[in-house]
């Protein structure tokens, strides 16, 4: 097991732990409790052991699936239907036929791949699993499908929805998010969604919440509050939620700026006087409890990010030589260069696209992929004499269907997402297509 793995092993066990001593009555993962489709056997095993024990104390585990836990293979049963099945975790899903949703029952005594919802004590847990472009579709019909429940079983004293998507404004350049237009008709049947996808830890309205992943799985998460919720609902008090940090290996990261230097050797000099006032802060916040871990201060991941004009040759500067200074001053367990350093060709590059640096940095200088995807799909539409005057939208339609095909998405799914984006964006020419056809 490498490092990392250990670290996501600790970070879901400590917090396991945590659960069963708050003694909860049971617990909602909102999707990808894998990072993976392809999980390996050990990687199942741990999973499988680390949630028994909530089995142990009688603490039932409500799965939902997120786009990290779709299978592999068509035919194949994914890794929560066998948790499901092996009465691990309960696994809830809507159930879609045609333009239909629809919430089934959960029978211990026969659980089948799946079940719509279950009532534990006073609460009823509806599941939404990963919907990739039909989310909103999906969304819109959910209050429907809770009353038809609600006026067959009888309204619980509490719903809860579970879903695995992300709401829009939480985080800078992610697109795709649901509105909260979209949610509001939930209002009336759901006291309280329990989110997943997004691993930054957000809330709304004391309605939804997100808790964010339990460890960083890169330098910008690092940056997050990552956790898990405690939350208490009563008809009395409502809802009352507290969130927990995980425990978690500490990120640092070190920005240094090579603007100010001319030669190699004053970019040293300067790079080992930013390092003495790093070290003390690294220090610091290593001694942060969550930071740590039973044999107490952990060793840090050190992100180095060069940034700025460089001004003289690029190959006299040498990274692995400013590695093994922080590795000196910090004694990380790893080091991850990011040279974001330009030279004159960068600026040349960036005069060729629309917006320029604003539109395909990040805030925190990092090249954003999914902007530079949408800044080349606007410029390569533009040239086209057809799409020119709407090559925004055009460059959002390929950006979609790009994010469909990545996920595997039904082939479907993809024609019909392609198809609502041209009645949207091209009304006249849908219609003239359906006419042809």
């Amino acid at each position: 097991m490498s490092l990392r793995q250990k670290d996501m092993q600790y970070s879901f066990l400590s917090t396991i732990n945590s659960g069963i001593q708050e003694q909860v009555d049971f617990v909602l993962l909102c999707g990808d409790l894998f990072h993976h489709k392809n999980v390996t056997a050990q990687t199942l095993s741990n999973a499988e052991k680390g949630l028994q024990q909530f089995s142990t104390h009688q603490i039932p585990v409500v799965l939902i699936q997120g786009n990290h836990d779709a299978k592999l293979y068509k035919q194949d049963m994914t890794w929560l239907e066998y948790l499901h099945r092996k009465k691990t975790g309960i696994l809830l899903q809507a159930d879609v036929s045609d333009s239909t949703l629809f919430f089934k029952q959960y029978d211990k005594h026969n659980p089948s791949s799946h079940a719509g919802f279950i009532d534990i004590n006073n609460v009823r847990i509806f599941g939404l699993q990963y919907s990739g472009q039909q989310t909103s579709d999906r969304l819109q019909q959910i209050p429907t499908a809770i009353q038809r429940v609600n006026d067959e079983f009888g309204k619980a004293e509490h719903t809860i929805l579970m879903g695995h998507f992300g709401v829009e404004g939480h985080i800078p350049g992610i697109t795709g998010g649901v509105s909260e237009e979209t949610l509001a008709p939930l209002r009336n049947v759901v006291d309280y969604v329990a989110l997943g996808h997004l691993h930054k830890q957000y809330s709304e309205n004391n309605w939804i919440f997100n808790p964010g992943s339990l460890e960083a799985h890169d330098t910008r998460e690092a940056t997050w509050d990552l956790g898990y919720y405690i939350t208490t609902i009563t008809k009395e008090n409502g809802v009352n939620t507290s969130h927990h940090l995980s425990k978690r290996r500490p990120f640092y990261k070190i920005v240094f700026s090579v603007d100010r230097f001319h030669s190699k050797e004053g970019l040293l000099h300067g790079f080992k006087r930013k390092l003495s006032v790093e070290e003390s802060s690294v220090q610091e916040m290593q001694q942060e409890s969550h930071f740590q871990d039973e044999n107490g201060v952990r060793q840090p991941i050190i992100d180095l990010r060069l940034k700025g004009q460089l001004h003289f040759s690029r190959s006299l500067l040498d990274i692995n030589e400013l590695i093994q200074l922080v590795e000196q001053a910090t004694h990380p367990v790893k080091v991850q260069p990011s040279d974001a350093t330009e030279s004159l060709e960068i600026q040349e590059l960036l005069t060729a696209i629309e917006g320029g640096r604003e539109v395909i940095f990040d805030e925190e200088g990092h090249v954003n992929r999914d902007r530079l995807e949408q800044a080349v799909f606007s410029m390569k539409a533009g040239e086209d004499d057809r799409f020119k005057h709407k090559k925004k939208q055009v460059a959002e339609i390929l950006f979609a269907l790009k994010t469909e095909l990545l996920s595997n998405e039904n082939p479907e799914d993809v024609a019909k997402t392609l198809q609502k984006k041209r009645r949207q964006f091209f009304p006249t020419e849908s219609e003239q297509v359906e006419d042809s056809s």
